[in-house]
């Protein structure tokens, strides 16, 4: 039996020490920014999203983010601000890869635990261009996809199917392996 223990350990510290290697691992965040005006309100949005990931094969990942976004409005002279925080777990699939580019898509849910406890989910396509064997710049371009109006995604136009590719859906980051 301690023979079997043994070569449990040393197979898993194997495979282990093999992803290691294979820089499966990653780390990195994004960040957004939104200023527009509509209907005489002004919408200021920032936002940071730390994140963290494993890559499965050279096409499929699963990560999840934590964000934080500061809105600002102005409506008729009055300042309104509010805070939020998002965890947003996703699938990633890269289906195309030409040099350093890779262009995918993310299968991602988002889930509001602040004031905006809302949800999405849907899809959010995007690009990176591997800079390094290590690092990777990211950005998404919008969402396709189901939110219900309470404010994740950066949506206020209530619930319902929608197709957003505008600035206001958008994001650049980094990713690093380890």
């Amino acid at each position: 039996m301690k023979k079997i223990i043994l070569s449990a350990i040393i197979i898993m510290a194997t495979v282990i020490s093999a992803n290691a290697q294979e820089n499966r691992w990653f780390i990195g965040g994004k960040a957004g920014f939104w200023n527009g005006k509509e209907n005489g309100t002004k919408t200021t949005v920032y936002t940071v999203a730390p994140e963290v990931g494993f890559r499965f094969t050279e096409n499929i990942a699963l990560a999840t983010y934590f964000e934080y976004s500061h809105f600002t409005q102005k409506v008729n002279g009055k300042n309104t601000k509010t805070d939020a925080i998002t965890i947003a777990p996703y699938v990633r699939y890269t289906f195309f890869k030409s040099g350093i580019v890779n262009v995918f898509v993310d299968g991602a849910a988002a889930f509001g635990l602040s004031d905006l406890d809302g949800f999405e989910v849907g899809i959010k396509p995007g690009i990176a261009m591997d800079v390094t064997n290590n690092l990777s710049l990211v950005a998404n371009f919008g969402f396709i996809g189901y939110n219900n109006g309470k404010g994740v995604g950066r949506s206020t136009f209530g619930k319902g199917f929608k197709i957003d590719m505008s600035g206001y859906q958008s994001t650049i980051g980094f990713y690093l392996s380890i």
